[in-house]
């Protein structure tokens, strides 16, 4: 496990933009771009002095719409449920968050032996091996436009309350009227509904992104369009980044 030297700066390459007569085109709507400016301001705050010595940088895991890097999907055990699997469907972390591009393009670099196929890898009866679905193509680059979610693992004894720290760095504004959005129109409903910024008690959610699923994750906030989401299992300490446009289903209710 490490944070040493991660998320090291690289200086901006910049490029002449492209000759050529008539005025410069007014660029569109993103498509499918979402979340890609506030995933990036999500990583960004991991920069931050109070945060940054717990984020351990080989525990990361992307959370692709069409692969995974960095783990594999796990199996609910037969008559069990998200609870026995530690909360959340996705093994362990294994990829490394290197650096973002300083130039803010839409891609993060990152370093990983190569990506899962998103099919479940542990079962019961009979065992499926992660190997059988793992693509050997190493991986260097993540586009931040092609992602449901980010996960990594973080050490609980490198910051003292490291959760509430990481809370005190995101966005503070509530939204209270409905609106829409002509790009991203999903997200602010779904956050209005699950967060809940006046209760008195901790706010959790049972939820899907993608292939993602979580089990009575704590809401910890938001960073635009980024759910930020802690593991509310023993022992697991894990923070979750998850696009709002990409939710699919989510409840509030705990198991009876």
């Amino acid at each position: 496990m490490s944070n040493n030297g991660w998320l090291a700066s690289k200086p901006c390459q910049k490029h002449e933009p492209c000759p050529g007569p008539g005025p410069k085109p007014e660029p569109g709507p993103k498509k499918g771009c979402c979340c890609n400016e506030d995933m990036r301001r999500a990583l960004e705050l991991l920069f931050d002095p109070t945060v940054r010595p717990a984020i351990l940088s080989d525990q990361f895991a992307f959370i692709g719409k069409k692969f995974l890097v960095g783990t594999s999907l796990e199996l609910v055990p037969p008559n069990g449920d998200l609870s026995t699997i530690g909360n959340d469907n996705t093994d362990a972390p294994s990829a490394t968050l290197n650096s973002i591009d300083p130039c803010k393009s839409d891609f993060i670099n990152i370093t990983a032996p190569g990506y899962y196929y998103p099919i479940p890898t542990v079962a019961i009866d009979p065992p499926f091996p992660a190997a059988e679905f793992f693509i050997p193509n190493p991986v260097s680059k993540v586009s931040l436009c092609n992602l449901d979610a980010i996960i990594f693992d973080y050490n609980v004894e490198a910051v003292e309350d490291f959760k509430e720290s990481l809370k005190a760095l995101l966005d503070k504004k509530y939204s209270c009227h409905c609106f829409r959005d002509d790009e991203c129109c999903c997200g602010n409903g779904i956050y209005r509904d699950i967060y809940k910024p006046y209760s008195f008690t901790e706010n959790y959610v049972n939820i899907s992104a993608g292939w993602l699923a979580l089990y009575q994750a704590e809401v910890l906030g938001r960073v635009g369009n980024i759910l930020v989401l802690a593991n509310s299992a023993e022992d697991r300490y894990r923070i979750y980044f998850i696009c709002l446009e990409s939710v699919g289903f989510y409840g509030t209710e705990p198991l009876e």
